[in-house]
């Protein structure tokens, strides 16, 4: 007799229970939405967008998305890793058309984890070099939130102001520190024989060990480090761009701090596991934060969806680069 699932059947049900969770999440938001916005004031607002002001703002989307081109590039450099820059565009525009299209358990991550673990050989060395990228990200829009904080919003009593600042000060540096940390870490692989369990333990330490090390190989490799660091800073100041065309476009005067903190609170709240692909989370995040600096929620929920549709679109052109990686690495199965 069998005595439980096996760990794959175990692995399933949780994988199928947390999708179901998440898409609880993001539904519960959307229909939150709906109540709440007014889609008459939606329509009107709509009708204040120019052609010309969509077109500008489809165009920094999908510059924005072009950056992360040569953030993955960096990325490459520090595990040794050089490809052509045809390549490059190949693997980060499959991988945003897969996150839209292709709703799964790969991804843009997974698939670049598992191109990176080819080139270089080590699934734990691409698993941590993602990760590493993904820790960064948030960081920088932590970073951003405590900036804008700094400047006086009439919503923005004093003592949150100082709790902002504090919290975000401290979230970077104990981010640093952890990477340090982890860094220094060396872990043996699990034994011949061990157990799945064992084994499993060992890769998880193994790949929370190579995140650290990130740190240390940016650090010695300065060109990396610098593509890395521009290409980010460039892909964050188009996505804030973005928002205030559209937000210029609607006749909503908005101050630059003010979409700064509300976009980086939604980016680094659709960023967490808890909601379907952030949807629900970034619409609602952005029409809260930004209904506090007086966008009515209407304006806030088109600025949302001007910005998610822009994604979208800019993401077809990934369709070719995903059909010719299928063919080439045989991912399909």
């Amino acid at each position: 007799m069998v005595s439980g699932a096996s760990p794959s059947r175990r692995g399933a049900s949780t994988r199928i229970a947390t999708v179901l969770l998440q898409l609880a999440v993001s539904l519960g938001l959307v229909v939150a939405l709906v109540f709440i916005v007014d889609w008459q004031g939606v329509h009107h607002a709509a009708r204040a967008l120019s052609a010309g002001g969509l077109v500008g703002v489809i165009a920094l989307n999908f510059l924005a998305q072009a950056a992360l081109i040569w953030r993955w590039r960096a990325l490459l450099e520090t595990v040794g890793v050089r490809e052509s820059l045809a390549r490059s565009w190949r693997t980060v525009f499959a991988g945003l058309f897969i996150n839209n299209f292709m709703p799964g358990t790969l991804g843009s991550d997974g698939l670049r984890i598992l191109l990176m673990a080819r080139a270089c050989g080590s699934a734990p060395v691409a698993i941590g070099a993602i990760a590493y990228e993904r820790a960064m990200q948030v960081a920088i829009y932590v970073g951003l939130v405590a900036l804008a904080a700094l400047w006086p919003m009439d919503w923005l009593r004093p003592w949150l102001q100082l709790l902002v600042i504090a919290a975000g000060a401290c979230a970077i540096l104990a981010l640093l520190l952890l990477l340090k940390w982890l860094g220094g870490r060396k872990i043996s692989p699990a034994p011949p024989g061990a157990s799945l369990v064992a084994r499993g333990w060992a890769f998880l330490g193994a790949m929370l060990a190579e995140t650290g090390r990130m740190q240390v190989r940016l650090r010695r490799h300065r060109r990396a480090q610098l593509l890395f660091a521009l290409s980010s800073l460039v892909n964050v100041v188009l996505v804030i761009a973005a928002v205030m065309v559209t937000l210029h476009d609607m006749g909503q005067a908005v101050a630059l701090p003010a979409v700064v903190f509300a976009l980086g609170i939604a980016m680094i709240a659709s960023g967490l596991p808890i909601s379907f692909g952030g949807i629900g989370v970034y619409e609602g995040a952005l029409v809260l934060f930004l209904g506090l600096s007086g966008v009515p929620a209407e304006a806030g929920l088109l600025v949302a969806l001007v910005g998610r549709a822009c994604g979208v679109l800019n993401s077809l052109v990934g369709l070719p680069s995903a059909l010719m990686l299928w063919r080439e690495r045989g991912l399909a199965g």
